[in-house]
């Protein structure tokens, strides 16, 4: 009969397996949570263009409406205001006009005349008549009566505000139109 040694077994190879199923685990772990941030970062940056799109489809729509005639816009309309006159709320240059959409913009503004699906509410413009006096002036009183001769130049500040798909994200685009005389 032939006789068997058996020697001890020390684990060394177990050990060595647990280490490298440990380590596969923690890469593993890092690819999941990296990818749900890439995700999440890519759901959020297209919820920003759609604000942005919707923003631009009101500035464009309110854009449109000065290009067919200024002497037609009504600026006693909700959405078109001359600066500075708006009744019951800050004056348009204060942050508690820009900041409290809800009291001030809503009352204020104008809709966008379309449904947009994608975008949790519509967008909204304002259409602000903006005066003032030509540039090239020094202050003098020679340019004063110059200027009162000149007359005021009139331009129109044209803002619009829109969300996204949820209301987290936020645009507000801004442009300023000027009638050719």
């Amino acid at each position: 009969m032939q006789s068997v040694t058996y020697y001890q077994q020390r684990g060394a190879t177990i050990i060595v397996g647990l280490i490298m199923l440990l380590a596969l685990t923690i890469v593993g772990l890092s690819a999941i949570r990296g990818t749900a941030l890439q995700e999440q970062m890519a759901g959020n940056m297209r919820d920003r263009q759609l604000a942005f799109q919707a923003s631009e489809a009101a500035l464009r729509e309110a854009e449109a409406e000065l290009i067919g005639g200024v002497a037609a816009v009504n600026l006693n309309a909700v959405g078109f205001q001359e600066m500075f006159e708006l009744q019951d709320t800050p004056v348009l240059t204060s942050t508690a006009f820009w900041e409290d959409f809800d009291t001030h913009w809503k009352a204020q503004t104008a809709a966008y005349s379309e449904d947009i699906p994608s975008v949790s509410e519509k967008p909204r413009y304002l259409v602000e008549e903006i005066s003032f006096y030509g540039s090239g002036l020094d202050g003098n009183a020679n340019d004063f009566a110059s200027l009162m001769k000149a007359g005021m130049d009139i331009r129109y500040r044209v803002t619009s505000r829109s969300v996204g798909g949820s209301t987290d994200a936020q645009v507000i685009v801004q442009s300023t139109y000027r009638n050719e005389i």
